[in-house]
């Protein structure tokens, strides 16, 4: 496991927070032989509780915890192993809605070993997801695999949307009637995502600043400057900005101060 131990304190050594993508490769990894295509593929099983224990180890010793990015197709049980070694879940709140009727997650139901976001550096920023610039953006570059994918999801969105605004009226966050403004509707979100239980949130310095497209785009290379779309306001303004002292005043309101829990005896 040498290579796994050096990975890990490379990245942990000077960090208070270690995020895993994909911590699903902790289990298992999906691999396809070369020249071959994905359904020749098999997934392939990892030493997991190896991995955990030596998370376990490298956590404690240089006090930092971790984040499991856990999103996509997990497997049965997955999650919870994570939960029983204090690896955090990633909780996107795009992404917490009913599986039935779509219906958002009251904050309350999130769980408190979890890292809630409102997006994350693969999906639109709220700006973009809310005006469905990522389905725009998409169409363009060719990525929906086939004929009206694009208009499904189109209608998915428009969906997604009106359960977003029931979801922050149930929260007292908007009005009956309200058709919110960016501004109304990023401060009614980060007052939600404060709300839940969970140990960690977080705001992407995307959505303080409105930005409109995202600064990346999975599955595409040359086709999209990707990681290369700058701010669009310098640090010092966006520290003048009202919006920024007014998000961070919402999360010392909404979530308290406070120390840090002890490390357990897991991760």
């Amino acid at each position: 496991f040498r290579s796994f131990i050096e990975l890990v304190r490379a990245n942990i050594r000077h960090a208070a927070g270690l995020r895993i993508d994909h911590a699903m490769g902790l289990q298992h990894l999906y691999w396809v032989p070369q020249d071959q295509k994905p359904s020749a593929g098999a997934y392939v099983r990892y030493p997991m509780e190896d991995l955990l224990g030596i998370l376990a180890l490298e956590s404690h010793r240089h006090r930092c915890l971790v984040v499991g990015e856990d999103l996509g197709t997990v497997p049965e049980g997955f999650r919870e192993r994570m939960a029983e070694a204090n690896i955090l879940s990633y909780r996107v709140l795009y992404f917490e809605q009913e599986p039935e009727t779509g219906a958002f997650l009251p904050p309350s139901a999130y769980p408190s070993l979890a890292l809630a976001v409102v997006g994350s550096h693969d999906l639109p920023t709220l700006r973009g997801w809310w005006e469905g610039r990522d389905l725009d953006l998409k169409e363009q570059l060719g990525l929906f695999p086939e004929p009206g994918e694009a208009s499904r999801q189109r209608q998915m969105r428009e969906r997604d949307r009106m359960q977003f605004l029931e979801a922050l009226r149930r929260e007292k966050l908007l009005s009956d009637k309200e058709e919110p403004d960016i501004p109304t509707l990023a401060r009614a979100a980060h007052v939600f995502l404060a709300r839940t239980p969970s140990v960690l949130a977080m705001v992407q310095i995307d959505d303080l600043t409105d930005e409109a497209d995202p600064v990346n785009v999975p599955a595409t290379s040359d086709e999209h400057p990707n990681w290369r779309r700058r701010l669009s306001m310098t640090l010092e303004e966006l520290a003048a900005r009202p919006r920024f002292n007014d998000i961070a005043k919402i999360f010392r309101s909404e979530r308290g101060s406070g120390d840090p829990a002890e490390p357990s005896e897991n991760v």
